[in-house]
């Protein structure tokens, strides 16, 4: 058959009978590569989705009844995941109770939210009104603050650095609201303001059920606001 050296056409190539076909090359590999990097993000999505119900779960917890409370075991099976799986997340929990501190105290806090349409003393007030209330003290889902502040200040220092930048971030919101007063400079007046309401917080949850509870939430909303005494 070499001897009349006929050809085939093939769509796409083109050979001598006594050669075999030559197909066309198909192009594979960006396929491929494709196909796993969405395997790729589709893992760091749903690891990414999971690390938010572990913290989701040992936010309730931690305001509810401390940092202690929140134990890796009741941690997970609150995310409805097994122990197991905890360390793929986390590498102690020292590191999960600094990650918890962080985004549950950090951010913009629930009580300062929808004041944007306010500014200076008439946000401040509003914030307090909101925060040293009664509404807000019976809130077991209300500020974490005095729920795990006994426990961070003998926390380590990853954890303590955690709680320091939460409260930075929520000293600056106020210093950048509050007017200043005489003998005292805007952040002073801030930070003052915390302790205040933090303080009061905690004292009239502590005291829930008695009159000094009431009384407590309106004292520190008054020393709190000088300006409208």
């Amino acid at each position: 058959m070499s001897n009349y050296g006929y050809h085939f056409y093939w769509p796409g190539c083109y050979h001598d009978a006594m050669s075999k076909p030559s197909m066309p090359a198909r192009s594979v590999a960006p396929r491929v590569a494709g196909r796993q990097t969405r395997r790729v993000t589709g893992r760091a999505v749903r690891k990414r989705e999971t690390h938010e119900r572990i913290l989701k779960s040992a936010d309730v917890i931690a305001r509810r009844e401390g940092l202690r409370a929140a134990s890796v075991p009741r941690v997970m099976h609150g995310a409805g995941l097994t122990v197991g799986g905890f360390y793929a997340h986390f590498p102690s929990k020292t590191a999960m109770d600094a990650e918890i501190i962080r985004t549950m105290l950090g951010g913009q806090a629930r009580w300062l939210k929808g004041l944007e349409e306010s500014a200076g003393l008439e946000w401040v007030e509003r914030a307090l009104k909101r925060y040293l209330s009664r509404e807000h003290r019976d809130n077991v889902d209300g500020c974490a603050y005095p729920a795990v502040l006994s426990e961070v200040a003998m926390s380590s220092e990853e954890v303590r650095g955690a709680c320091a930048d939460a409260l930075e971030a929520r000293v600056a919101a106020f210093e950048t609201q509050a007017p200043p007063v005489a003998g005292c400079s805007p952040r002073e007046r801030a930070l003052a303001t915390m302790a205040l309401t933090i303080g009061g917080l905690l004292l009239s949850r502590a005291t829930r059920g008695k009159p000094v509870s009431e009384e407590l939430l309106g004292a520190c909303r008054k020393w709190a606001l000088p300006e409208r005494d």
